[in-house]
């Protein structure tokens, strides 16, 4: 994963999320969509799944 790029959380998740930075096993994500709420948080790179195109 690198910044920038689209993911989901679970090979069959619904929301898509960005990727802001990366650091050894964790990521930095926050949802693509813009609503009231939203707000960057960290996961494990290892859970993560690219967004389909």
């Amino acid at each position: 994963m690198t910044v920038g790029d689209l993911v989901l959380l679970h090979p069959a998740g619904i929301s898509v999320f960005k990727v802001l930075s990366v650091e050894d096993e964790h990521a930095v994500v926050e949802s693509v969509l813009d609503s009231p709420g939203t707000f960057p948080f960290e996961v494990r790179v290892k859970y993560l799944v690219p967004a389909p195109s």
